[in-house]
């Protein structure tokens, strides 16, 4: 997971002064999903994307105020559709 990660953070995956940053995210990000009693299969495509979120935030040097306020509406939705699952269109 931490290349998809790299990824969504937009850092190359040669690039490693970010891994222990990375992991540490990671860790944090898979505890509150956890405490959410959902998922935390890191094959789970939803997962993938609470866990690269949560790390983006964290990465991101000075992010300003709309930044922080729309990732952490996506952690939400992603919350409750790992909860309620995806409604029927």
């Amino acid at each position: 997971m931490n290349d998809y990660i790299k990824e969504f953070c937009g850092i190359p995956k040669n690039v490693n002064v970010y891994d222990t940053q990375i992991s540490a995210n990671k860790k944090m990000a898979i505890a509150r999903l956890q405490v959410a009693n959902v998922s935390t299969d890191e094959e789970n495509e939803l997962v993938k994307d609470y866990v690269a979120t949560f790390c983006r935030i964290r990465m991101v040097t000075e992010p300003s105020s709309v930044f922080i306020q729309s990732e952490n509406a996506r952690l939400r939705d992603i919350i409750v559709i790992l909860t309620f699952g995806r409604g029927t269109q």
